[in-house]
């Protein structure tokens, strides 16, 4: 009994799980490129996790997304140093939110070129975020592509938000959704009011028309899988519209 008071007690006193938004955990995906996961606890207790990559260029690192707040991507950074042994030297942001465009400062600090598209950057400023310092060679278009370091970065068109990007390796015929694209357990858009519902089943099929040779699709929430994953993000989009129109599934 007395250890059960105690118990309850100790968890009266225990500050709410904000230390998490600092937990990071890497693994590797395939030779040479890693995958990043970070945690969030929202002010109403909702706990999320949030993927990125880490990609091995010759003798140094490329990050795709910060880990999810500037405290967390700098633990990440560490964590890289310390379990990779090489430094991170360029990172690119695939949108504006704080899980992937954070840390702007905490790059620079470490001599690390921080990329965004015109578009990410732009947003971050009219909120009076501190963007990432360099901006891509992207057009704003859908389709549009540009390459830094190893990455093929494109626009798919608006979806989950009107910046969102994704990224394509080559060699490992791994794409990287981000927020994009929807984990396969996910059964609707989630958040979307930055984004475009009607265009992103579009989007998801220029990425398929694109990167459709993929045998790794990283979504930006979730478990890692397969090109299945924009099938069930178009599919998701599709009955999103239906219900919206009053409409049977």
């Amino acid at each position: 009994m007395r250890v059960l008071v105690l118990f309850l007690f100790l968890m009266l006193i225990a500050p709410v799980g904000r230390a998490e938004d600092e937990g990071v955990r890497i693994r590797p995906l395939v030779n040479g490129v890693w995958l990043h996961v970070s945690s969030h606890t929202f002010e109403n207790g909702y706990s999320a996790t949030s993927n990125g990559l880490i990609v091995r260029d010759r003798g140094h690192l490329v990050l795709v997304d910060s880990a999810w707040g500037a405290a967390a991507t700098a633990t990440l950074l560490d964590e890289i140093e310390a379990a990779i042994g090489l430094k991170v030297t360029m990172a690119v942001a695939t949108h504006s939110h704080a899980d992937r465009a954070a840390g702007a400062e905490v790059m620079k600090a470490r001599g690390i070129r921080f990329y965004a598209s015109r578009k990410t950057r732009q947003l971050m400023i009219a909120r009076g975020e501190v963007p990432p310092e360099y901006e891509l060679d992207l057009a704003d278009e859908a389709g549009a592509t540009t390459k830094l370091g190893p990455l093929e970065v494109m626009f798919p068109g608006t979806a989950h938000t009107t910046d969102n990007l994704i990224v394509w390796l080559g060699r490992e015929k791994l794409l990287f959704g981000g927020c994009a694209v929807r984990e396969a357990s996910a059964r609707n858009l989630g958040y979307y009011k930055e984004g475009d519902p009607g265009n992103w089943g579009a989007a998801m099929a220029l990425a398929k028309d694109h990167y459709g040779s993929a045998t790794i699709v990283v979504p930006g929430h979730g478990t890692v899988s397969n090109t299945s994953l924009l099938d069930h993000t178009a599919t998701l989009a599709t009955k999103h519209l239906m219900k919206k129109a009053g409409m049977p599934d």
